[in-house]
């Protein structure tokens, strides 16, 4: 396939993109150093070490690598687990390089690790994301079909990478039941957004949403079927230019999330301006 990245000038460049299984030390260390650019640590420690890297990919589990021509551009790792339900991949870590994020790499190294997975005898991958990142929500729910379904609080204590310093890391579970009909359609590409016009003209009531000044205001606590939360735009930048805002987005969310998932909500949709859908 191809996609386009931005080039010198802010000129579109088109390359061909291709998704190749890590067979070697040299492309897991070369995989490491993917993740460290796109989690850089003021330390200069991996958020994977290559070492580890390799030793999952020697012993069969995921791990690809995603090059634009011979440019390394990408990277995904998933690991065979087991829980109550039965086998799974647990998807540790994907992470596409700047220039090439919002260009649909992260879309294809995604599929491609479904189509391993069910290659494999897997029909279910799960994995953990910060709920309050809006942009990676709408990735996981809408573009990939998975549904939101548990919360962690604090589930990696302190990290101090360039996306996550100056907050806990609360994570959301994406599970992604690999055959089930969404997932099919948005695998080809057929996927659907909530329309937020029609939630609100049917009466779901608002349970959160962003104020004037951007500070999380949460509505009354309506049990219905269906409730609407609203997020910031861009928790990443808030960390930066306001941590005590940002903290208290997190320990909203949090608040709401925990009970609501222990009630039997999911996050069944998320809209591309940040407004997710808590449904029965």
């Amino acid at each position: 396939m191809t996609k386009t990245a931005p080039g010198a000038g802010g000129t579109a460049v088109a390359a061909p993109v291709r998704i190749e299984l890590v067979h070697n030390e040299p492309d897991a260390r070369a995989a490491a150093d993917v993740l460290a650019q796109v989690w850089p640590n003021p330390d200069g420690h991996y958020p994977v070490v290559p070492e580890l890297i390799w030793v999952f990919a020697h012993t069969g589990n995921y791990v690809a690598n995603a090059y634009a021509d011979d440019e390394l551009i990408g990277t995904a790792i998933g690991i065979r687990s087991s829980d109550d339900r039965g086998d799974f991949i647990h998807s540790h870590i994907a992470g596409v390089l700047a220039p090439w994020q919002g260009t649909s790499v992260g879309f294809a190294l995604k599929q491609h690790q479904r189509n391993w997975a069910l290659a494999n005898g897997f029909e279910r991958i799960a994995w953990t994301f910060d709920p309050l990142v809006s942009r990676n929500a709408y990735f996981n729910v809408t573009k990939l079909g998975a549904r939101l379904t548990d919360y962690y609080v604090n589930f990696y204590g302190q990290m101090n990478d360039g996306i996550n310093a100056g907050d806990e890391t609360d994570r959301c579970v994406a599970t992604w039941d690999l055959n089930a009909d969404r997932v099919v359609a948005a695998a080809g590409g057929l996927y659907t957004a909530p329309d937020l016009s029609l939630l609100q003209a049917a009466g779901v009531p608002v349970r959160l949403r962003v104020g004037a000044g951007g500070e999380p205001l949460v509505g009354d606590d309506e049990r219905g079927n269906r409730q609407l939360l609203q997020m910031p735009r861009d928790i990443v930048a808030l960390r930066q230019t306001d941590q005590l805002l940002a903290r208290s987005w997190r320990q909203v969310v949090r608040d709401i999330l925990v009970s609501a998932f222990a009630e039997g909500y999911e996050v069944a949709g998320v809209t591309r301006d940040a407004w997710y859908v808590l449904a029965r």
